[in-house]
């Protein structure tokens, strides 16, 4: 999200949300979560503001089916 914001601002060549999503589902949702508030990028998007929380949740049911 940084790495992203960071380019957003110097109109370079951006992050594709599809890799974003795919690194939440991977098991990033909450660092991505936490970039998306402190850094306030992609806040306004409805699907980021939905779907990040829903794969953070879905993360957790991963790993605790995993770790029990």
């Amino acid at each position: 999200m940084s790495d992203d914001k960071r380019r957003a601002r110097q109109r370079r060549e951006r992050v594709p949300e599809k890799t974003l999503f795919l690194l939440a589902a991977l098991g990033g949702a909450l660092g991505i979560l936490v970039a998306m508030n402190t850094k306030r990028h992609k806040t306004k998007h409805f699907s980021f503001r939905v779907g990040i929380p829903l794969l953070l949740l879905f993360n957790a049911v991963l790993y605790g089916y995993f770790l029990i």
